[in-house]
């Protein structure tokens, strides 16, 4: 009889320490998965804030090119980048006279 008794007890105990062993890697497993759904939602957080901004990007690159491919840009380009004008118009060009004339310069004799 006490050996049964003895027998029951170290069969609780190695239960006992087996549900434990258990009952703590799946804890442990359960911490894991929780630690890498965070960090997978932080990365998803970020990258979601990189498409909205690229996707900006994009559509002021459309934008751009919308603008660049239109006759107003064309004529906008013609006029102050090649100094253009249209059919009956005049160009005027402002010479700024900045420079002032050089002490050292003598006058030219006259004969």
């Amino acid at each position: 009889m006490p050996l049964l008794k003895s027998n029951r007890r170290l069969a609780t105990i190695v239960a006992c320490a087996v549900a434990l062993v258990i009952t703590s890697g799946l804890v442990w497993g359960f911490s894991r998965q929780l630690v890498l759904a965070r960090q997978v939602q932080e990365e998803e957080t970020h990258l979601k804030q990189a498409v909205a901004t690229e996707q900006a990007h994009h559509d002021y690159l459309t934008d751009q090119l919308d603008y660049v491919q239109s006759d107003e840009y064309v004529e906008h380009w013609a006029r102050t980048e090649a100094h253009m004008a249209r059919l009956g118009e005049v160009v005027v060009a402002i010479i700024s006279d900045t420079e002032e004339p050089s002490v050292d310069a003598q006058p030219t004799p006259e004969p």
